[in-house]
């Protein structure tokens, strides 16, 4: 009877010493982000990453120890909203009404886009042309297609904001030690609805429209150009009359440079 009762004791000291370690949670403030508890988040300079806080007592505010790098907030969901600024490391710490906190490591990477140009396309239009306007408009294209970069060569856009950053040529993307550096900016063109790119380098200014194939195709995803305008280069002449004149890179996004 002793050993019985024995037996009983243990097993009841056994179970409530478990019920003891599954209630022994950590109840510290914890960052999730989709649904993956995590330590350190990564953010473009121009992205924005939310996160979620766990266990914390109340409300709680959130600060970025570095806004010129990143800023944080707080959204009406009490998710913090991470927004990127400038390359670099720098952190956020939450506290809560009890004077918990805690800290989230933020990488801030900066956004890069890298265009490659791959071929060149140009396209002349002219008023009533007939057959002997040809040669004209011929030269013209030969013209234009000279004026633009060469195939090969390609822009690398690091943004500093959603609109703006710096910008480094490569004349050649196979000797990419070659390189030119210079600054971007992203301009809305309200009469067409569409959007300018201006590329600054080489003490020039070149103005680009980023659209779509310049040449009807029948293609469900027509390629991509940036497309430079020359129409009031040849604005003047009167056989042919010129009423149009674009020189298009074609491009395509890449990761090699």
């Amino acid at each position: 009877m002793k050993n019985k009762f024995l037996y009983y004791f243990i097993m009841s000291f056994c179970f409530v010493g478990f019920m003891s370690c599954s209630d022994d949670e950590d109840t510290s403030i914890q960052f999730y982000a989709s649904s993956e508890k995590v330590n350190t988040i990564s953010v473009t300079s121009i992205g924005e990453a939310f996160v979620e806080v766990r266990n914390v007592n109340g409300t709680f505010t959130v600060k970025s120890n570095n806004e010129a790098l990143a800023t944080a907030s707080i959204n009406e969901h009490s998710v913090i909203n991470i927004k990127g600024i400038k390359e670099g490391t720098t952190s956020i710490t939450v506290t809560d009404s009890e004077n918990r906190s805690a800290t989230l490591n933020v990488e801030v990477i900066t956004q890069t886009l890298s265009l490659l140009v791959t071929k060149h396309e140009t396209l002349v239009e002219a008023l009533n042309p007939t057959t002997g306007d040809q040669a004209a408009i011929d030269k013209i294209k030969a013209e234009i297609d000279g004026k633009l970069v060469p195939v090969g060569s390609g822009y690398k856009l690091m943004y500093t904001s959603d609109y703006t950053g710096n910008l480094i040529y490569y004349p050649d993307t196979k000797k990419l030690t070659e390189k030119v550096n210079g600054t971007f900016k992203w301009d809305g063109n309200e009469v067409s609805g569409k959007r300018v790119l201006k590329l600054y380098y080489n003490d020039k200014e070149f103005v680009y429209s980023f659209g779509t194939d310049l040449t009807v195709r029948t293609s469900t995803a027509p390629p991509v150009f940036l497309i430079i305008d020359f129409t009031d280069a040849y604005s003047q002449m009167i056989k042919p009359k010129i009423t149009k004149a674009v020189g298009g890179l074609l491009v395509m996004s890449t990761t090699s440079f």
